[in-house]
């Protein structure tokens, strides 16, 4: 039966045919009793591309996020080796895809598929590490990132001040003293030395910026040195980035903020440099170390790049949306909430996976990304998906059309879903 390609333009397909795709899922035709599957569809993983998945709660947008990171680490070593995965993990669910899905093992022989377990890296906020120890969760390597790369406005978002007010102010000048004292390795602790010193500050600004300083080495993840970037990225590895912990912490949203904005900085800017190395290469035929192509993938998305305010995250997303492609980073945006996420991402999306949504202004924000080619109305489309798990619709800006499709059932184990009272047996009990 003949594939169809989403995310690659006519001349792509042309020269590469499905060479560098995933399969995504299958085709929906019909509705009600007259559903069925048919053709396969395959989804281009070898461009720079913006995915935007969304749909409500539980619908399976993370599930999806684990079905693209599947993709890429199975694709054929010619091109895998060139190509890297890093989940921004918001909810502690990622880390299972190391074990196979024995669990639908009947689902996947109907689709033809065997469960598969997938090399994946673990990477935790240093201060954690024990507690996944403690419940039996491997960490392949713990996550510290350097304080001396923060910027002043970084942390002056982070802990909610404006650069212009007397916090703000006082960041910023501490900021200046601890980089001119010792360059760009300090900790927080000598952030937090410069505030004393600084006879200018009122009491009680001081006292403020001494408390939120103080909450911040709570964290456990700023150091005067951090992991070295290339640690988190080897070549058809799934690097997970665990920072569920932060959930429950004051400012949890802010640390993650930091921790996304200042790794998609740093990526960036690797990058850049290895997109030089890479045509040197071509040119000259020596090779030399690179990161290799990145697949960034943000859950809860609209909660680091809103549409409405900024986060410690805004500006170096912003960046990658907007310069990401020159250097080969690509963006896999999940959201439940596409009308809180920020203008920009919506219109640079080239591919939309879109389960099932009803709120209105959800609904409207997703119609803004379409084309000329929708001729019918999104609501409609949304209502005419079967009444399975995985059902969505996928609209592709590169060959201008909408596919009802359902996503196919993970090589992986899932960690997600509601947790259920009436627990099943264990997959080793009798």
């Amino acid at each position: 039966m003949e594939r169809i390609i989403v995310g690659r333009n006519v001349a792509d397909l042309a020269s590469f045919g499905d060479k560098g795709t995933g399969f995504l899922g299958k085709h929906v035709v019909g509705s009600g009793e007259q559903m069925h599957l048919t053709n396969p569809i395959y989804m281009d993983l070898a461009r720079p591309h913006i995915v935007l998945v969304c749909g409500k709660r539980g619908t399976g947008k993370s599930y999806d996020g684990g079905v693209v990171a599947e993709e890429v680490s199975l694709l054929s070593p010619e091109i895998r080796k060139n190509l890297s995965v890093l989940i921004f993990d918001t909810m502690g669910i990622y880390w299972s895809m190391k074990m196979a899905n024995d669990r639908d093992q009947d689902l996947l022989n109907e689709w033809g598929l065997k469960p598969h377990a997938m090399k994946t890296k673990l990477v935790v906020p240093k201060a954690f590490v024990e507690s996944y120890k403690e419940v039996g969760v491997a960490v392949d390597a713990p996550l510290v990132l350097p304080c001396g790369e923060l910027s002043a406005t970084d942390w002056i978002i982070a802990f909610g001040f404006s650069p212009i007010d007397e916090h703000g102010i006082g960041i910023e000048r501490a900021i200046k003293a601890v980089s001119k004292r010792y360059g760009t390795v300090y900790s927080i602790d000598d952030i937090t030395k410069a505030i004393g010193e600084n006879k200018r500050l009122q009491q009680h600004v001081r006292e403020s910026l001494l408390n939120r300083f103080e909450a911040a080495k709570e964290w456990g993840l700023f150091e005067k040195r951090g992991t070295p970037l290339q640690e988190l990225f080897a070549p058809g590895v799934i690097t997970i980035v665990d920072v569920s912990h932060y959930a429950g912490a004051n400012a949890g949203w802010s640390v993650r903020g930091m921790l996304v904005g200042l790794l998609s900085r740093q990526i960036y800017q690797e990058r850049l440099v290895s997109r030089k190395a890479e045509e040197f290469e071509v040119i000259s035929g020596e090779r030399r170390k690179t990161i290799p192509m990145v697949w960034i993938m943000i859950d809860e998305a609209h909660m680091f790049l809103p549409n409405d305010g900024e986060t410690a995250a805004s500006s170096a997303l912003q960046t990658l949306v907007k310069q990401g492609r020159e250097p080969g980073i690509s963006l896999l945006f999940i959201t439940q909430r596409p009308n809180k996420l920020h203008e920009d991402a919506l219109a640079q999306a080239d591919l939309v996976i879109s389960h099932r949504l009803t709120a209105k202004a959800d609904i409207e924000a997703l119609r803004s990304v379409m084309q000329t080619y929708m001729l019918e109305d999104l609501q409609d489309a949304l209502n005419g998906l079967p009444d399975i798990k995985g059902a969505a619709l996928i609209l592709d800006d590169n060959s201008e059309r909408i596919l009802s499709a359902v996503i196919r059932p993970r090589f992986s184990w899932h960690a997600g879903g509601s947790p259920m009272a009436v627990k099943k047996k264990s997959l080793f009990e009798e």
